[in-house]
């Protein structure tokens, strides 16, 4: 995993804008950084680009047709078609109802106090939420 270090003598370097052309200053830790595929020469390698600003950084996911300014909308579309999980969890709990039994009385035996400690701040919480509800 790579950390980004807090250094003062980091390397400066003059760059082009990758969609712009604007003249900019850059360092290691630039925030506008996007590897891009280039066909250059007839070879597919991958090609750095930095970019002056977050306007600059999405135009360049335009030039390529991915971006669109439309990310947000699909997610939402997209999260509205997922199929509810109620029926995988109602199959799974069928199926594995044997084995989720066991390991809830292995967890009781190995700490005792703690599963009753456990059992009664749900209780607890239970009633806490019965009551709210019933408020509203």
């Amino acid at each position: 995993m790579t950390v980004r270090r807090n250094t003062t003598n980091r390397l400066t370097l003059y760059r082009n804008c990758g969609t712009c052309g604007k003249p900019i200053v850059t360092t290691a830790d630039s925030p506008w950084v996007r590897m891009i595929e280039s066909t250059e020469d007839g070879k597919r390698r991958q090609l750095t680009r930095y970019y002056c600003s977050t306007e600059c950084f999405q135009a360049s996911y335009r030039h390529i047709g991915w971006y669109d300014g439309k990310a947000a909308e699909r997610r939402k579309e997209k999260d509205r078609n997922r199929p509810p999980r109620t029926e995988w969890r109602r199959r799974y709990y069928a199926e594995h109802s044997e084995e989720i039994r066991t390991r809830r009385k292995e967890r009781y035996w190995k700490d005792v106090d703690g599963a009753s400690k456990d059992g009664e701040f749900y209780r607890k919480k239970r009633k806490l939420l019965r009551e709210a509800a019933s408020e509203n």
